[in-house]
């Protein structure tokens, strides 16, 4: 569901008429802590899962639309994914049940947080 949700605001990017909405910029404070969510989703996924980089790949995709190059936006966000994945990977070094459950919560949060981000595009 999250990573629908996702989607929804990268496909957002694709569509005429997000051009204009996308001028008006969703609050960076927002973004910022979906960027940091989605580094420390993408720390326990690289944990459990070495070769998966679904998160990071998610993190590109929001860089291109909410930070493309030589946006101010994009040093911000990808700070912020760098720190939540630090922040994270401080927590442990061990795949576990509790690991995988943390990061069902974290996907959850990253959920509310993209949907605060499409909703401002579609204000």
């Amino acid at each position: 569901m999250v990573l629908r949700t996702l989607a929804l605001i990268l496909a957002l990017g694709a569509l005429p008429w997000a051009a204009e909405a996308q001028r008006r910029e969703a609050p960076i404070e927002i973004v910022i802590d979906l960027a940091e969510t989605l580094g420390e989703a993408h720390a326990i996924r690289s944990l459990c899962n070495n070769e998966d980089q679904t998160w990071r790949t998610y993190m590109f995709s929001l860089l291109s639309i909410e930070g493309p190059t030589g946006s101010p936006r994009r040093a911000a966000l990808t700070s912020a994914f760098n720190r939540g994945f630090r922040s994270q990977q401080g927590r442990g070094d061990t795949c576990t049940a509790a690991t995988r459950q943390m990061e069902a919560q974290i996907a959850a949060r990253g959920r509310m947080l993209a949907e605060s981000v499409a909703a401002s595009y579609l204000q």
